[in-house]
């Protein structure tokens, strides 16, 4: 879900193409939009995944998951006569998205129900920032170039609150996961981050980053190193999974970055120490 906070708007998303996607699926604008993507996310929360670990395209859901599926239809208001067709949709959605590779190894399906969280909520107090020093920051750093301002808005302050769709330990290292329904016009790797940029995703992103290594400051506090244990965001675009890299958008920020954003929400470095020694203390 999409953070908020003050004067945060990371929406709107690419506009849906006209033609088809690279995913060639067909057309039904009843299952497009955000009520689908909500969809979605309800799926993935509930659905067992180690269940679809043998699942390959072209075969129904696993035994006992398309009630799971058409639950999360029925749940956001689709008609009984609508959920066959729902369900027809979401299995090669939620399929690929549980078995394509990862990056560092794997796929979701073969995590643990120990090593994921599944919605997380997140809440953090941002003292007073001025918008020309955020923008400072996030520019220094290529985020959220083309952005000027945040509304009329002078500063900032206020409470960050969110909620992560997924978070994940892999060999020791900490991750963050979005799911993705939009419908863009390819998935390849520069096209994602084209539709990073052109979304302010990767101000999302950033945002869950800085949510995460506050917790695992607070939960690991002297052991935790962010160099050693955050493995970064990976954001799936659902409609554009195939196993080949298309639809998996990578990326890791520079501790520099998350360092001086903390920073800067916590109100300075000096209170961002004294938020650290904290998390140490309540660690020990």
């Amino acid at each position: 879900d999409e953070p908020a906070g003050p004067e945060l708007p990371l929406e709107p998303a690419l506009p849906e193409p006209a033609a088809a996607a690279e995913d060639s699926a067909p057309l039904d604008p009843r299952f497009m939009g955000s009520r689908f993507g909500n969809v979605l996310h309800e799926a993935m929360e509930n659905v067992d995944f180690a269940a679809w670990g043998d699942w390959q395209p072209g075969l129904e859901a696993p035994e006992g998951q398309a009630e799971v599926l058409r639950k999360a239809l029925h749940d956001e208001g689709y008609a009984d006569a609508d959920l066959d067709d729902g369900v027809a949709v979401l299995v090669p959605l939620v399929g690929h998205t549980l078995t394509v590779p990862l990056p560092e190894g794997g796929a979701l399906h073969s995590l643990a129900e120990g090593e994921r969280r599944a919605e997380i909520d997140f809440h953090f107090a941002i003292e007073p920032t001025t918008v020309p020093a955020l923008l400072q920051v996030l520019h220094a750093h290529g985020v959220s170039s083309a952005r000027r301002g945040f509304g009329q808005r002078r500063r900032l302050e206020g409470l960050m609150t969110g909620m992560i769709d997924l978070t994940y330990v892999r060999d020791g290292r900490w991750y963050v996961l979005d799911y993705k329904s939009n419908r863009l016009p390819g998935y390849s790797p520069d096209l994602l981050a084209i539709a990073m940029r052109h979304s302010e995703y990767d101000l999302q992103a950033l945002i869950y980053t800085v949510a995460l290594h506050r917790w695992l400051r607070f939960r690991l506090g002297a052991a935790y190193d962010y160099e050693r244990d955050m493995g970064g965001i990976r954001y799936l675009f659902c409609r554009g999974l195939d196993g080949t890299g298309n639809g998996v958008h990578v990326g890791r920020f520079p501790l520099a970055l998350v360092d001086a954003l903390d920073a800067l929400f916590a109100g300075g470095e000096q209170a961002q120490a004294e938020l650290a020694a904290r998390a140490r203390g309540a660690s020990e």
